[in-house]
C-alpha cells in the first residue's frame, strides 16, 4: 500500500514537470520555425515588415523557452528532489559546488579546520599547551566570525530569468517596428507579397468573377474542376445562371460554350493547371498559394424553376439545401 501511494504521489508530482517540458518543446519549435520563416520572407518578399513580425514572434518563443527551462530545473530541485533526494539524476539538478554543500550551507574554511584540529589535539597535551590551544581556538573563531561578517553579497544580473525578460523586450521592440511598418493592415501584406506572387504567375490577391448566362439557353453544365468543391444552389429569386468563383492566377477557371442547337448550348467549366511553385523556398511559403475557405469553392446558382431543365455533370458537386 505504501509503495502504491508513493507511486501515485510521484505520478502527480511528475505531471507539472511534464507540462513544463511540453511547453518548452512547443516554444522551442515556435522559436525555430518563426526564425526560419522570418529569413525566408526576407529573402523571398524583401519585406522588412514581414521580417520583423516573424522575428518578434521568434523572440517570444525563445523567451518562453528559456523561462520554462529554468522553471523545470527549479521545480525539480525545489520540489521533486526535495521530496525524493535519492531519486536518480539528483546531481544534475542539485548544486554541490566547492563553496557550499548540497543543502546550501557553507563549506568549512581553513580557520574551521584549524579550530577542529586544535580541539582534537588539546586533549592529550600539557596544561600550558592546552591553554595555548584554547587561545588559538578563540582567535581562529573570532577571525572566522569577522571574515564571514564582511562578506558582501552581490546581486546576479546575468541569470536565465533576466535573459528571458530581455528576449521579451526584444520581441516587443520587433512588434512595435512591424506595427509601425503596417503589419496591422491587410493591404500591407498583399503589397509585401505582390512582386513575389506575380513573378510566379499568381495574383497577389484573389480576383472575384461572377459571369451570368441566360437560363433558357443553357441545357447542361459540365464541370471539370479538381481540388475544389462545386456548390449548386437553386434560388427562387434568381432569373439567370450565375457562376461565382475566385481566380488565384490568370485564367484559373475557363468557361466555354458548346452549341447544341439554335440558341442552345452547354457550359463547360474547366480549371487550368496551377503555375509552378516547387522551389524549396516556395515549398516553405506554400500557404501563399493556398486558397481560403471561400476561394476553394465554385458556386453555381440556378433559378429554382429550372431545377430539372439544366443538367449538372462532373465531380466534387455538392447540392445546397433549399
Amino acid at each position: 500500500m505504501k509503495n502504491r501511494s508513493e507511486k501515485l504521489q510521484k505520478f502527480l508530482y511528475a505531471l507539472p514537470a511534464a507540462g513544463i517540458v511540453l511547453i518548452s518543446l512547443a516554444m522551442a519549435a515556435l522559436w525555430a520555425v518563426a526564425l526560419c520563416y522570418a529569413i525566408a520572407l526576407q529573402v523571398a518578399w524583401e519585406s522588412v515588415m514581414a521580417f520583423f513580425t516573424l522575428f518578434g514572434l521568434s523572440f517570444i518563443g525563445a523567451g518562453v523557452t528559456v523561462i520554462s527551462v529554468r522553471g523545470f530545473f527549479v521545480y525539480m530541485r525545489k520540489v521533486w528532489y526535495d521530496r525524493w533526494p535519492d531519486a536518480p539524476g539528483a546531481r544534475l539538478f542539485v548544486r554541490t559546488d566547492s563553496g557550499s554543500s548540497s543543502d546550501g550551507t557553507p563549506a568549512a574554511s581553513e580557520g574551521g579546520n584549524a579550530a577542529g584540529f586544535a580541539e582534537e589535539t588539546s586533549g592529550g597535551e600539557s596544561p600550558a599547551k592546552s591553554k595555548l590551544s584554547s587561545v588559538f581556538k578563540k582567535t581562529t573563531l573570532k577571525n572566522a566570525k569577522n571574515e564571514s561578517s564582511s562578506v558582501i553579497v552581490k546581486p546576479k544580473y546575468l541569470t536565465w530569468l533576466n535573459l528571458g525578460y530581455a528576449l521579451f523586450v526584444l520581441a516587443v521592440i520587433c512588434v512595435i517596428v512591424s506595427a509601425a511598418l503596417g503589419s496591422m493592415n491587410s493591404e500591407a501584406w498583399v503589397s509585401a507579397r505582390s512582386e513575389y506572387m506575380l513573378s510566379h504567375g499568381w495574383f497577389a490577391d484573389s480576383v472575384p468573377e461572377r459571369p451570368e448566362y441566360a437560363v433558357n439557353e443553357v441545357t447542361a453544365i459540365n464541370v471539370d474542376i479538381t481540388e475544389r468543391d462545386v456548390i449548386v444552389r437553386y434560388d427562387t429569386s434568381a432569373s439567370r445562371i450565375e457562376i461565382s468563383y475566385y481566380n488565384l492566377y490568370p485564367d484559373e477557371y475557363v468557361i466555354t460554350k458548346e452549341a447544341v442547337g439554335t440558341s442552345l448550348y452547354i457550359l463547360n467549366v474547366v480549371r487550368s493547371p496551377e503555375p509552378a511553385h516547387d522551389d524549396p523556398i516556395d515549398v516553405m511559403l506554400d500557404l501563399c498559394f493556398q486558397p481560403n475557405r471561400i476561394e476553394e469553392q465554385v458556386v453555381i446558382t440556378i433559378p429554382a424553376a429550372y431545377r430539372d431543365k439544366v443538367e449538372i455533370n462532373g465531380g466534387n458537386i455538392i447540392y445546397a439545401k433549399p
